[in-house]
């Protein structure tokens, strides 16, 4: 019998690889079984010929030998994977020796038509002696360090058109069918266990059952419904290993354990990541999306590996799985976009091709409503109500939960927001037609937001009650305000203890500017006018005595659309009012003390605002006003920001976290516009996604929006790792996802060089806000969160990068 053509048969649960040869009258079933897990030999697993409805088992050495119609005609010698079979007539003895002489192998007789499992050996060429009754045989065998084989065998070409199906069946593991051509044939079948108690890795992936043994949640977990399974590439052995991920979360733990890797974490992230003439492994993840049915392969942004060995470690995976034509590469490094060779998918296909989004992982307990989010201005919203809203909105009071059927950013208003109140937020595109949500429409439900998946029940009155008692605020926070400081306020001279005087934001700003190694670059021209002129303006137009007014109004407490209305035609008041004329002369002669810019951004800045107990992010509005215009006016600009403190959701945020509204005033932070920026967008100053210290950086073209984006729009997000392997750089780059701004084709919205410069400046901010500044965080640095904003512009035609507003991010 002789070994002519290889197939790679997956079923079910096992893995079969074949050899067919020439048909004959009578031919044979020779092979070998054994644990997929642990390469190890399965003995006695019953062979089951359907068709002649008999069996046969496998022996000590997972070997098998089935002749069909066969005669005692003696056969060659074979080896089957590893596994040496004696002629049916012979009891032969082993000896393997080197080419130089030296003897690895010798064994007694292996009895008349006996198996011997043959040793490992390295890559090499070795002389096999047969030792019988009758004399003396030399083979010439090759191993190519896993598979042993005998030199110079003939090859002829199968013809058989028949065909014979084994079934493998043994206790413990999942059976598999295989269906053969009635030729002689090898058969391997690498059986899967039952159990993943003790699977540590897996040498191939037979089917999907054997993924799912090995997956967890992702490394990177700003997707839902991914698996992820761990592996490493030994180009040594040629062998990859698909770790147990739920068991092994570092590549590292998993080599030294299973790979006799001894050199310590250290030397594996300098030699095994990088063009290091000491790299032999490759490690990575395959993440399978369940909404697409694609795997993608994903890499730490930080190797050095080029395309070449990407194309290798990707035929090593199809020759070892089951996901030839599945398989993608995501190039979170850039330079990976260029490796043709393999199939590439973007960040846009894999956002269209996901039904699930993850954005703020929290439970919480509402009535579960739908609402029409061109109806969402008219419907009233509870704070024990949860929503499901088909479209993202910029505006939503407190709520127990958000479900919209878009897909939102992770710094969007909404989900700040919900970070800030620890409630749950996520997106299903199917979410409107969704089976399981209909049913729960009216009920009060139990909603868990997690990574990959989310839980919605009927949940119980008790255990509702129970959860909003221990969770909502109930201690009324009066906030302190000094509001007998006039003249505006040079914040070179101000900071933190400053938020009774100007409001957190531009406090915030102020301690930017003790930052001196390296300068933290901020807008020109900044200054800030203090509580005194917001408080003068309200007394003086009588505004003060109607806001006490509504506040003790009863309708005003517990009717949402009355509280709503008379909070509008309290910010028209405020508008309408004839303002201090001083002040705007001292605002205008600041102003005009710098010919550089025509325009000025009067940006909100409250003492309800940038707190570390209270964000305030997007609850107030800001405006700008341009030198000698005849609408954008200092007067308009200050009045609409001091209005701003009344908005509709800022006042039931407030309320909800029984802040006493009257202890609440407007300041304002000034300095110069930005009215063609090349680029604005937010920092997170620690790691969202997975546990290695680094930057959560979400940035966009010109002015789009990364806050309020547009339906469908995705900007750049990226990790910037707070480390690297490259000794002449501080960061590395990932990116999760690449802008889709269809003008811009393509490209990133940040050279490397900006973000490298960008995470200089934040690392920097982080370090004194936590060292500087007094905060509440009983953490260690890496999970010190700041959010930062910034921009890029262009003021003399040269793209230079701004910090714009720092706050704690909790």
């Amino acid at each position: 019998m002789t070994a002519v053509q290889r197939h790679i048969f997956f079923g079910l649960t096992a893995l079969f690889i074949l050899f067919s040869s020439i048909s004959q009258a009578q031919y044979t079933y020779r092979g070998r079984t054994s644990d997929l897990a642990t390469g190890r030999p399965v003995e006695e697993v019953t062979i089951f010929h359907k068709r002649l409805g008999k069996q046969i088992t496998s022996d000590k050495n997972g070997a098998f030998t089935w002749e069909i119609n066969s005669e005692e005609t003696p056969s060659k010698y074979q080896i089957v994977f590893n596994v040496f079979f004696a002629p049916s007539d012979k009891n032969v003895s082993l000896r393997i020796f080197t080419l130089e002489g030296k003897q690895l192998l010798s064994t007694g007789k292996i009895g008349t038509g006996g198996t011997y499992l043959l040793p490992r050996l390295k890559e090499g060429i070795y002389i096999l002696q047969v030792l019988s009754e009758t004399g003396t045989e030399a083979l010439k065998l090759y191993s190519d360090g896993g598979e042993i084989t005998i030199l110079n065998a003939p090859i002829l070409p199968g013809n058989s058109t028949e065909r014979d199906t084994l079934q493998f069946i043994k206790y413990g593991y999942y059976s598999g069918e295989l269906v053969l051509p009635t030729n002689d044939t090898i058969v391997h079948a690498k059986l899967l266990p039952k159990t993943s108690n003790d699977l540590n890795y897996l040498l191939g992936l037979p089917a999907y059952s054997a993924f799912n043994f090995l997956q967890s949640s992702p490394f990177v977990t700003n997707q839902g419904e991914v698996e992820s399974v761990k592996f490493i590439y030994n180009q040594r052995e040629d062998l990859i290993y698909f770790m147990n991920s739920k068991r092994y979360e570092l590549h590292y733990n998993f080599a030294e354990q299973f790979m006799g890797y001894t050199q310590g974490h250290y030397h594996f992230n300098t030699t095994q990541y990088t063009n290091s003439s000491q790299r032999y492994l490759y490690p990575g993840s395959i993440n399978y999306y369940k909404a697409l049915n694609k795997y993608v392969v994903r890499f730490y942004a930080g190797d050095e590996m080029g395309c070449s060995q990407i194309l290798e470690i990707f035929n090593k995976i199809y020759a070892t799985t089951y996901l030839k034509g599945k398989l993608y590469l995501y190039a979170n490094n850039t330079k990976w976009e260029e490796c043709s060779s393999v199939p590439i998918i973007s960040s846009d296909e894999l956002f269209e091709g996901q039904n699930y989004q993850a954005l703020n992982l929290a439970e919480g307990f509402g009535y579960l409503r739908k609402v029409d989010i061109n109806s969402l201005n008219e419907t009233y919203l509870g704070k024990h109500d949860i929503f499901l809203l088909n479209g993202i909105p910029n505006d939503v009071s407190v709520v127990a939960g958000i479900i919209t059927t878009e897909f939102q950013t992770s710094l969007s208003h909404i989900n700040i927001l919900s970070h800030n109140r620890g409630t749950p937020n996520m997106a299903l595109r199917d979410g409107w037609t969704n089976p399981k949500l209909d049913s729960l429409l009216g009920e009060l439900v139990y909603l868990h937001v997690m990574s990959d998946s989310f839980v919605v029940r009927k949940a119980s009155l008790a255990e509702a009650s129970t959860f909003w008692a221990k969770k909502e605020p109930h201690a009324i926070t009066i906030l302190e305000k000094n509001n007998t400081h006039n003249g505006l306020v040079e914040l070179q001279n101000a900071g933190y203890a400053s938020v009774n005087l100007i409001g957190g934001k531009a406090a915030n700003f102020a301690e930017l500017l003790k930052i001196n190694s390296p300068t933290i670059p901020t807008p020109e021209n900044s200054f800030a006018i203090p509580f005194f002129y917001y408080d003068q303006h309200l007394r003086n137009n009588n505004i003060q005595l109607y806001i006490d007014q509504l506040l003790g109004n009863e309708t005003f407490k517990t009717n949402q659309e009355y509280r709503k209305n008379k909070l509008e035609e309290l910010r028209k008041m405020i508008v309408e009012a004839p303002i201090d004329q001083e002040l705007v002369q001292l605002v205008k002669n600041r102003i005009e003390n710098f010919e550089d810019f025509n325009a000025y951004r009067f940006r909100s800045s409250t003492n309800a605002e940038d707190l570390e107990s209270f964000s305030g992010a997007g609850l107030y509005d800001s405006y700008s006003a341009k030198k000698n215009h005849d609408t954008k006016t200092i007067e308009n600009a200050i009045r609409k920001v001091w209005a701003s403190l009344w908005n509709f959701r800022a006042f039931e945020e407030r309320e909800y976290y029984k802040i006493d509204h009257r202890s609440v005033a407007m300041g304002i932070l000034v300095h110069r516009s930005f009215p063609n920026e090349d680029a604005n967008g937010v920092v997170i100053t620690k790691n969202l996604y997975n546990i290695n210290p680094g930057f959560i950086v979400n940035v966009q073209f010109k002015e789009y929006s990364i806050v309020f984006p547009e339906p469908g729009i995705l900007h750049d997000q990226i990790i910037l790792y707070n480390y690297s392997l490259d000794n002449s750089r501080d960061f590395t780059i990932e990116y999760l996802s690449h802008s889709n701004i269809p003008e811009f084709e393509g490209q990133n919205v940040l050279s490397d060089k900006e973000l490298y410069q960008l995470g200089t400046y934040c690392l920097e901010i982080k370090k004194y806000f936590f060292e500087r500044v007094p905060h509440t965080c009983n953490c260690l640095f890496n999970d010190f969160g700041l959010d930062i904003e910034f921009k890029i512009d262009s003021p003399n035609g040269k793209r230079k990068l701004y910090i714009k507003q720092v706050r704690p991010y909790n």
